[in-house]
């Protein structure tokens, strides 16, 4: 059973973020992209500049579960680390239009995810 227009590309782009293929995941979003967590919206270029910051934590992401209904797509997945945190499971929910990415809504634990930005925060030190 082949996935939706809408999930395929919400696969795409989670695979392009774990291949740190920022090319394609910027090719995927629609200009006027709103990505939310954690109480925060970005917009497109705000966002790829948030996934360049994570890339060097980032060793791949592993899909569990896609699913879709019309133009919403959820993607459940961990963001598989090199930190101590190893893998934080996350849940993205994204909505396109025009096969494009319009809407991003990101889930994940923020506690779980700490120890990736002390890892991220103690590489960048001098």
């Amino acid at each position: 059973m082949s996935e939706t227009s809408g999930a395929a590309i919400a696969r795409r782009y989670i695979e392009a973020v774990g291949a740190h293929d920022l090319e394609t995941v910027g090719g995927i979003l629609a200009p006027e992209l709103s990505a939310i967590f954690a109480g925060t919206t970005l917009g497109r270029d705000e966002w790829l500049a948030a996934l360049k910051r994570l890339l060097p934590a980032l060793t791949r992401n592993e899909i569990r579960e896609v699913f879709a209904d019309g133009d919403r797509a959820c993607v459940v997945y961990d963001f598989v680390t090199d930190t101590p945190a190893g893998a934080v499971p996350c849940v993205e929910l994204v909505t396109v239009e025009d096969e494009a990415i319009t809407r991003i809504e990101l889930i994940f634990d923020r506690v779980a995810f700490a120890p990736v930005n002390e890892a991220l925060a103690a590489r960048a030190a001098p």
